[in-house]
């Protein structure tokens, strides 16, 4: 994190509504999405975020910013794993 800036990469297996998830949790932790490049291959995809860290924001520190990426992404995997349970029903 330099000057207020971050730089995140996440590479998951893609999913429904993902990024939409991953721009809304980033801005509820007030971080704003200033550039954003997504890559695909077959089921996988990379996000690279430029980040601005805002004045309210509680993270101070890149670990805590990866810790909360890693929590938003494994939320997004527990709703999608309940959903998939739900209609094998």
């Amino acid at each position: 994190m330099v000057e207020g800036h971050a730089s995140v990469k996440v590479q998951a297996r893609r999913r429904p509504r993902q990024l939409l998830k991953l721009v809304a949790g980033l801005h509820q932790l007030g971080l704003t999405t200033l550039h954003l490049n997504v890559t695909t291959v077959a089921a996988m995809a990379m996000y690279s975020f430029s980040l601005k860290v805002e004045d309210g924001c509680k993270l101070g520190s890149v670990e805590e910013i990866a810790t909360a990426v890693h929590e938003i992404l494994e939320r997004m995997q527990e709703e999608q794993a309940f959903a998939d349970a739900k209609t094998s029903l």
